[in-house]
């Protein structure tokens, strides 16, 4: 049988209060920690590697983490990325899960935007274009794979902050 030595009324007083604060501020530090340093290991490396790959600046700044979900036994985060064309195709979704050329909702309209006509060389020839579907983008997979990479850095790193700040919160002195 184990025993606790309590060292005074005055000490264990204080710990009750420190129990009580932990237990009120637990969920919200967690919520905190977990977006701050998802920002930092996962967000930012997702951005790193689409500026990395050639992906549109446009598709890049629109990289964010929504709000965590923190349940009873899990931590769930919700990576976003949302940019669209103006004939409404989502090409940040298109760069990420890539396009089928078979499939006539995964093409999307390119025009130009300063000129009126696109201009490139094919054959020697000089060819114009005032604008034209285009598919067959790669499948990058960069938000799911760094999440997947970065999973157990993010946990390793949320597991010691949160033991850190709960010796600060409960550490009796």
């Amino acid at each position: 049988m184990a025993s606790i030595v309590i060292p005074s009324v005055d000490w264990a007083q204080k710990y009750k209060l420190k129990q009580i604060r932990f237990a009120h501020l637990r969920k919200d530090f967690i919520k905190t920690k977990v977006a701050e340093l998802a920002n930092k290991i996962i967000v930012d490396e997702i951005i790193e590697e689409m500026r990395r790959e050639g992906v549109s600046r446009k598709i890049y700044e629109t990289v964010e983490l929504l709000e965590p979900v923190i349940t009873s036994e899990n931590i769930f985060l919700r990576v976003y990325s949302e940019y669209f064309s103006d004939d409404g195709f989502d090409v940040a979704l298109a760069r990420e899960e890539g396009t089928d050329n078979d499939k006539s909702d995964h093409k999307h309209w390119v025009r130009p935007r300063e000129k009126k006509a696109l201009k490139w060389i094919q054959g020697g020839k000089a060819r114009f274009s005032g604008g034209h579907k285009v598919t067959g983008l790669p499948k990058l997979n960069i938000i799911q794979k760094t999440i997947e990479r970065k999973q157990v850095e993010l946990q390793e790193k949320l597991n010691n902050a949160y033991q850190e700040w709960k010796n600060e919160v409960i550490l009796v002195k």
